[in-house]
């Protein structure tokens, strides 16, 4: 989740608690979730790893969008997800990685009630000029997590409306 309630923003801004917080939830419990489900999965020699990342993880955020420490933290998780895919294909196990956009939950409140992000979208998300919804990113993961998926591994798939692509 984002950091700003402890701090996280801009880097010269951002608050050690921030810092730390964020990258807690963000990063450290991905960490966790792998490294639990692995050791279940190793014996079987299969499984599927999906992560969700941002699109904060693979491009830099403006003034609307300047938490640092998020982004640092979705980063990382990529890095992570792709790592995994690299080293656990062997052992047929499959790693993705989900970046979504504005998607309208309630972590995106601040944006949703902003009429200054709002008047963004359509560049922003230029595919519909609007947030994205829940079951968008609940279908990618089905897909990824689907025998549907079974020779993808490592794959960044953004959930975006078009963010990444400009």
């Amino acid at each position: 989740g984002s950091g700003r309630r402890w701090g996280d923003g801009p880097l010269a801004e951002c608050t050690l608690e921030g810092w730390h917080k964020t990258i807690d939830l963000n990063l450290n419990s991905t960490f966790y979730c792998c490294k639990f489900a692995l050791e279940q999965m190793l014996p079987k020699k299969r499984g599927v790893i999906l992560t969700i990342s941002s699109v904060l993880g693979l491009v830099g955020g403006d003034e609307d969008f300047a938490t640092h420490a998020y982004s640092a933290s979705k980063g990382a998780a990529i890095s992570l997800t792709r790592s995994l895919a690299a080293y656990y294909a062997p052992y047929g196990i499959r790693a993705n990685v989900i970046c979504p956009g504005l998607i309208a939950t309630p972590m995106s409140q601040r944006a949703q009630s902003s009429p200054a992000i709002q008047s963004r979208l359509a560049n922003l998300q230029p595919l519909t000029a609007d947030f994205g919804t829940p079951l968008d990113v609940a279908q990618a993961a089905l897909y990824l997590a689907s025998d549907a998926a079974a020779f993808v591994t490592g794959s960044i798939l953004t959930v975006d409306g078009g963010w990444t692509v400009r």
